[in-house]
């Protein structure tokens, strides 16, 4: 058998990466690029740990292979004990469960809005849903201008489609973050000089009241709530689409029991993660399985690999709504520990409401081409349109 060969950038890969995750997990669990010299883990039980392993594999140099750009403001998703925490801690009392909670009429009428205006000659569910509910839950959340929507798509586009190969892509990235950053700091001046009760204003009106978060790190926060907020739960949406289409079967379970929904939600995030690969620094040396990793290299946990793991789940390759794993700690989708996604709560309800719209109005949706084109990048998967005809 040929060795295994792991490139995040590669387009082939993203075609269709589970073949190789497989063949990592059985073959090179603790796999060493042979040029660049990172490491990656693929096996749910490496990853887990990982995760949690805060003290020995550091976020500070960023969770990309690119690390992070000189100019880039704080964010705690790039942050370790105690500054992650004593933030983390600040933020949670204003970005809220229950702020989330009250959006949830809201989510469900633009869903319904967006699926009740699409032309039935012309289904696109990924132009028409999927990258526009997200897009205007954040605005809303955030306090963001309808006008100014449509910039906020292309900069977390090419912040998300970064690629080492092709400069041009790491170009428009860079751009498009002074962009965001100048952008997101007028809007903060905006907040001081007419107080808001959006999250924005919230956010600003707490920071100055009791100093916990500097403008560099409420910065920080808006740009991880609008790139993180923006495009993942787009691809968990379009993934889920996707899934349910190529598994009728499972899909017909959902039309007859809408409780199933949150089911569906959780098994796509298991089955076709949005984010696929999140990157660490071993800080100290460490070994993995009996392999070496020194100090200062780049470890890539691979959450795409590790939710396909046969040891952790039964038949992992099978997209099943009555899903069991034999592991007894789930999908690793939205991280653990002190980095567990902060959004996880709003991005579950957009899906569910976004898959309930799509199913009422076209319960029997049939992908017009497959394979779907996915989108090019080393961290996130999802499809760049999801073209429908309703049957």
């Amino acid at each position: 058998m040929d060795a295994v060969y792991y490139d995040p950038y590669d387009h082939q890969l993203h075609d269709d990466p589970y073949p190789v995750y497989r063949r990592m997990r059985d073959t090179a669990p603790v796999y060493q690029h042979p040029e660049q010299g990172w490491f990656a883990l693929t096996r749910h039980a490496d990853v887990f740990a990982a995760i949690f392993d805060w003290q020995r594999l550091s976020s500070a140099e960023g969770i990309t292979l690119e690390g992070l750009p000189a100019d880039i403001q704080p964010e705690m998703i790039s942050m370790d004990p105690p500054r992650h925490e004593e933030l983390r801690h600040f933020v949670k009392r204003v970005f809220t469960p229950r702020r989330i909670e009250l959006l949830a009429e809201r989510i469900e009428a633009l869903s319904r809005e967006l699926v009740a205006s699409i032309d039935p000659s012309d289904i696109d569910l990924a132009r028409d849903l999927a990258v526009p509910l997200p897009a205007l839950v954040i605005a809303e959340l955030l306090g963001i201008p309808d006008r100014d929507q449509l910039a906020f798509g292309g900069w977390a586009d090419a912040l998300l489609r970064r690629d080492q190969g092709v400069p041009a892509t790491m170009d428009r990235a860079r751009q498009a973050s002074a962009d965001l950053s100048a952008y997101l700091a007028e809007i903060i001046a905006e907040r001081r000089r007419r107080p808001t009760d959006d999250l924005i204003g919230v956010l600003v009106r707490a920071a100055d009241e009791n100093e916990g978060m500097d403008d560099e790190e409420l910065l920080g926060f808006c740009r991880l709530l609008l790139i993180a907020g923006n495009e993942t739960t787009s691809h968990l949406i379009g993934n889920g689409l996707i899934a349910l289409a190529r598994h009728p079967d499972q899909r017909r379970l959902v039309t007859q029991d809408p409780t199933l929904l949150p089911a569906a939600v959780e098994e796509t995030l298991r089955y076709d993660a949005p984010v696929q690969a999140l990157v660490r620094t071993a800080s100290v040396d460490l070994q993995v399985q009996g392999t070496s990793i020194a100090a200062g290299t780049k470890v890539v946990l691979v959450v795409g690999a590790a939710n396909r793991d046969e040891r952790a789940f039964v038949d992992p390759d099978r997209f099943y709504l009555h899903r069991s794993q034999s592991s007894g700690v789930g999908h690793v989708a939205f991280g653990h520990g002190i980095h567990h996604c902060l959004g996880a709560v709003l991005a579950r309800s957009e899906a569910v409401h976004a898959l309930a719209a799509v199913l009422d109005r076209f319960p029997r949706y049939r992908l017009i081409s497959d394979p779907v084109e996915v989108v090019h990048s080393a961290s996130v998967r999802g499809p760049v349109s999801l073209q429908c005809t309703p049957e």
